[in-house]
């Protein structure tokens, strides 16, 4: 049915209306800390390739790598300019940080089931597990011996995507911080894909992560 001039003013006006309702709600729930809203970054050149292995249930995997995807949320209220975050600026943070891991060994410095040893110019890495409990276990101890520019130290139990994911939200506010951005997000998430079905998620509250 046809909508005539006083159908099409009445909606006119409940637009307006509804403008402005959410212009003041906007206003009072972010005041409130009740309302926010978020931005997301991924795919494209967001990502690294890296080897590592991780210990489980009593076993180690064997060395491998993985092409790992990066994805980032950010939510918070809007600047006064009406966004969360600078796009570029988070992507340029990511891109930086996610080059310091391409091409390189991610080793978990505090594995109870590894001993680590600094030798200089390497890092020595070897399973003290029970090698009967890993199937197929080789005759000899598993053990690694990597120059040290191939590999990124972590200080961390595992090398599972958690793990990463919690590695990179934590650098990620820490150079927001040293840019003096992103004061104001309430949340952030760093997403870390090792196949196309399986993503790790980790979460906190940038303004109360630890220092560096």
């Amino acid at each position: 049915m046809a909508l005539g001039w006083a159908d099409c003013i009445a909606g006119a006006a409940c637009v307006s209306l509804e403008r402005c309702w959410l212009r003041r709600a906007s206003a009072r729930l972010v005041g409130e800390s009740r309302m926010s809203w978020k931005i997301q970054i991924e795919r494209g050149n967001l990502g690294f390739a890296a080897a590592h292995f991780i210990t489980f249930e009593g076993e180690c995997e064997p060395l491998h790598g993985h092409n790992y995807g990066v994805r980032v949320e950010a939510v918070g209220p809007l600047t006064a300019d009406s966004y969360v975050l600078d796009f570029v600026v988070l992507k340029r943070i990511v891109r930086d940080l996610c080059k310091q891991w391409d091409h390189r060994f991610l080793l978990p410095l505090h594995n109870p089931h590894l001993r680590v040893t600094d030798q200089g110019d390497a890092w020595e890495i070897e399973y003290t597990g029970d090698l009967s409990a890993i199937p197929d276990a080789p005759d000899a101890p598993i053990r690694y011996v990597l120059p040290k520019w191939t590999v990124v130290p972590l200080e961390v139990d595992n090398a599972t995507a958690e793990r990463l994911a919690e590695q990179l939200a934590l650098r990620i506010v820490r150079e927001l911080r040293g840019r003096g951005a992103g004061q104001a997000l309430e949340r952030l998430t760093v997403g870390i894909e090792e196949t196309e079905m399986q993503t790790a998620f980790f979460s906190l509250d940038p303004r109360e992560a630890p220092p560096e």
